[in-house]
């Protein structure tokens, strides 16, 4: 299902975790509207003002799958509020190059200039970085923003 012209709701089901444990990480359909809501709020606008593809590594967790993967309790995630995302660089995604850091920032720094989002983390483990966004539907949004041993 094509969400926004560069977001589909394919991205936001897809979960190596899920796939290697047999979770059906289906989206409920009372949830699409808030997965919709953040692709045309805040991952459509930060796509199209880089002109350059946002790669959603991890959309919608089922609460099986938010579990497997150590998901704080209330994850946004699970309500279809938030994807973690990076920067495709030469053709693929890339989570840990110095070039993939500095997009990082620079998206960072755009959305927090331009967009409503309830949280903007910047977050990494091990060697991989990746900026965590949600946005609730219908308002509250507190543009919190965090740096989570994302270095400067």
């Amino acid at each position: 299902m094509q969400l926004t012209k560069h977001f589909t709701l394919q991205e936001f089901e897809r979960s190596g975790t899920a796939a290697r444990l047999h979770i059906d990480n289906r989206v409920p359909a009372e949830l699409v509207p808030n997965i919709k809501n953040l692709c045309e709020e805040v991952l459509e606008p930060l796509r199209e003002h880089f002109d350059e593809p946002v790669y959603v590594s991890s959309g919608y967790r089922s609460p099986e799958l938010n579990k497997a993967v150590g998901g704080v309790q209330n994850s946004q995630h699970m309500r279809g509020e938030a994807a973690d995302i990076c920067p495709v660089i030469n053709g693929r995604p890339d989570s840990t190059s110095p070039e993939a850091r500095k997009k990082l920032r620079e998206w960072a720094e755009w959305i927090m200039d331009n967009l409503q989002f309830d949280q903007l983390l910047r977050e990494h483990s091990g060697n991989s970085y990746w900026l965590h966004l949600s946005l609730k539907r219908g308002g509250g949004n507190r543009q919190q923003v965090k740096q989570m041993g994302f270095d400067p």
